[in-house]
């Protein structure tokens, strides 16, 4: 790959050094708002009405909302009740910030109606700053993710606050080069994520191929070699 002609000093020792145009500072510096979250009472579900997303549809969406794992359907005056606090937008940015899967992300892609429960941190990006694709695939970064993890506090259980993750340090390029490596990211992951899908396969092909000879071999319907 090739490498920018200049560097400086981030002045982030874990980062190090970074392009000349570039910047390193606080998230915060990056948002169109103060990072939010959903209630925080446990409201009453009903077999059908507006979704309601908790921690499990971003750990099992691999980095969208999988609506399958939503926590259940609250009623439109509940939901209405929540808009007052915070209203979901495409491209605002999910973190989960407490319990087993606490750093796990997704990116909102739908024009669906739905809400957020109190376990999800709604982070939305001043797009004249920081871009939310590019924002999504830095949140992924193994130097992002160490100092959520560095931010932890602990409980019953893991969480990192609010106000502790606009304080986590973000490099900031120039915007066309956010999208240059969002587009990029892109491509690539899609790539990576097709090869993983066929490797699941063949596995999965393997794994049966594996009970059908153990079965076989114990029911008798071949001789195993070395016996006479």
């Amino acid at each position: 790959m090739r490498r920018y002609e200049a560097y400086k000093d981030s002045g982030v020792e874990w980062i190090g050094e970074i392009p000349a145009g570039w910047e390193a500072t606080k998230l915060l510096f990056g948002l169109e708002c103060a990072i939010t979250d959903g209630p925080h009472e446990t409201p009453e579900f009903f077999d059908e009405g507006i979704p309601f997303i908790s921690a499990e549809a971003v750990s099992c969406g691999n980095g969208r909302i999988d609506f399958s794992h939503m926590r259940g359907f609250i009623s439109k005056e509940y939901y209405e009740q929540c808009c007052e606090k915070y209203i979901p937008q495409v491209g605002d940015i999910y973190m989960i910030k407490s319990g087993a899967t606490t750093g796990r992300v997704s990116i909102v892609d739908t024009d669906e109606i739905f809400t957020i429960w109190s376990p999800l941190a709604a982070i939305r990006c001043k797009r004249s700053k920081l871009l939310p694709w590019y924002a999504f695939y830095y949140f992924h970064s193994f130097e992002f993710q160490q100092q959520v993890e560095d931010g932890w506090t602990y409980g019953t259980q893991q969480n990192i606050g609010m106000r502790t993750l606009e304080k986590l340090q973000v490099c900031f390029p120039p915007l066309p080069e956010q999208q240059a490596i969002a587009d990029y990211l892109d491509e690539k992951t899609a790539e990576i994520d097709s090869l993983i899908v066929d490797k699941q396969r063949q596995v999965e092909l393997l794994r049966e191929y594996r009970k059908s000879l153990i079965s076989e071999a114990v029911t008798g319907k071949f001789k195993v070699p070395g016996l006479e």
